[in-house]
C-alpha cells in the first residue's frame, strides 16, 4: 500500500516538473515528504557504491539504510508521469492555459500552510528570510524581459526545426565545442540546475536559461554530444549529493530559518505561476511575456478561478485525510 502511495507522490512531482514555473520541490514539500526525500538522497554516497560491488547481502542492507524503496517508487512515479502526461499537459497549456495555471496556483497557494506549520517560532529574522526568498524568486522571474523570452523561444524553435534561420535575426550553432571552458560551464550548470530543482519554488530549466546553457544543452541532445551530456550529468549528480547534505544540515541546525526561507520561495513562485499573462506567438506556440490583471471577465476567467478553487480544495482535502490518518496512531501511542 505504501509503495502505491509513493508512486502517486512521485507521479505528482513528475507532473509538476512538466509545468513551466512549477517546482517538484514545492510538491514534495506540499506532500510532506520533503525532509524524508532529502534524508534518502543524502544517505547515498561511497558506501552505496561499495555495497553494489560487495554482493547480495550488502546490497540488501544498503537498500534498507538509504530508504531506496521510497526513492525508487518516487522516481518510477515521476518518470511515469512525464511519459504519460507530457502530451496531456501540453494540450492543456495550449488550449486551456489560464485554467491550467489557475489549478496549480490554487495547489501551491493552499500548500503554503505546510511550511508555515513547520515553523516553530515566528521572529523578525525568520520573516526577513521569508521576504528575501520571495524577492529572490520574483527577481529571477523578472530577470528575463519579454523580448528575451521571445528570442529564447525563437532559438528553441530553430533548434527543433520548427522555423528557419531566415525567419529570425540570429542563427544556432550545430554543435557545442568540447573545450575546457564549455566543459566547466556544463558541469557548473548541472550543479546549479539540480540545486534549483531541489529547492521549492525555483525551476531548474529557468536557471539554465539564465545561465545561457539551456539551448546549448538542447543542441547537445540533438547532436548526440555524449561527452558534454555526461559532464552535465556528473555536475547534476555532484550537486544532488552535496546540496542535499548541506540542506539537511541547515534544516537540522537552523530549522525555522531554513523553513522560513522555503516558505518565501513558495510564496515567490506564485508570481511565476500567476495564470493571467500577456503573450506572443512563436512557431504557432504561445510564449508568456508578463503577468497581467484581466480587464474583462469572461468564461476563461471564470473557469480559471474555478480551477484555482478546485486546486485549493484538493490540497485541503489531502491535509484533512492525512490528519485523520495520524489521529488513530497518536491515540494508540498514548493508550
Amino acid at each position: 500500500m505504501q509503495i502505491i502511495v509513493n508512486l502517486l507522490r512521485g507521479f505528482a512531482i513528475g507532473v509538476a516538473n512538466i509545468i513551466p514555473g512549477v517546482s517538484g520541490g514545492t510538491v514534495a514539500l506540499m506532500l510532506g515528504i520533503y525532509q524524508r526525500l532529502l534524508n534518502a538522497i543524502g544517505a547515498l554516497g561511497s558506501e552505496t557504491l561499495k555495497a553494489l560491488i560487495s554482493g547480495k547481502t550488502a546490497i540488501i542492507a544498503e537498500l534498507k539504510r538509504t530508504d531506496a524503496a521510497f526513492l525508487i517508487s518516487l522516481a518510477v512515479g515521476a518518470g511515469a508521469a512525464i511519459l504519460a502526461s507530457a502530451r496531456l499537459m501540453s494540450y492543456l497549456l495550449e488550449n486551456f492555459h489560464d485554467p491550467t495555471y489557475g489549478f496549480f496556483f490554487g495547489l501551491v497557494a493552499a500548500s503554503l500552510i505546510v511550511p508555515w506549520q513547520l515553523i516553530k517560532r515566528l521572529s523578525m529574522g525568520n520573516i526577513a528570510w521569508c521576504l528575501l526568498a520571495a524577492a529572490l524568486v520574483i527577481g529571477l522571474t523578472l530577470a528575463m524581459s519579454g523580448e528575451d523570452r521571445l528570442h529564447a523561444a525563437q532559438k528553441k524553435a530553430l533548434i527543433k526545426g520548427d522555423i528557419t534561420a531566415d525567419t529570425v535575426q540570429h542563427s544556432v550553432n550545430k554543435s557545442i565545442p568540447t573545450d575546457p571552458k564549455n566543459m566547466l560551464l556544463f558541469f557548473a550548470a548541472g550543479v546549479v540546475a539540480i540545486c534549483a530543482m531541489i529547492l521549492p519554488g525555483i525551476s531548474g530549466s529557468f536557471m539554465l536559461l539564465l545561465l545561457g546553457v539551456y539551448f546549448d544543452l538542447l543542441i547537445c541532445i540533438n547532436e548526440r554530444q555524449l561527452l558534454m551530456l555526461a559532464i552535465f550529468a556528473t555536475g547534476a549528480v555532484t550537486g544532488l549529493l552535496v546540496f542535499t547534505r548541506f540542506l539537511n544540515h541547515l534544516l537540522q541546525k537552523h530549522g525555522d530559518a531554513t523553513m522560513s526561507f522555503m516558505l518565501g520561495l513558495v510564496i515567490g513562485s506564485l508570481y511565476a505561476i500567476w495564470p493571467f499573462k500577456s503573450f506572443g506567438m512563436v512557431a504557432g506556440r504561445r510564449v508568456d511575456i508578463a503577468n497581467i490583471i484581466p480587464s474583462t471577465f469572461s468564461s476563461n476567467e471564470g473557469l480559471t478561478i474555478l480551477a484555482c478553487v478546485v486546486g485549493m480544495f484538493i490540497v485541503i482535502a489531502f491535509m484533512e485525510i492525512e490528519k485523520r490518518q495520524k489521529a488513530p496512531a497518536r491515540c494508540s501511542d498514548t493508550a
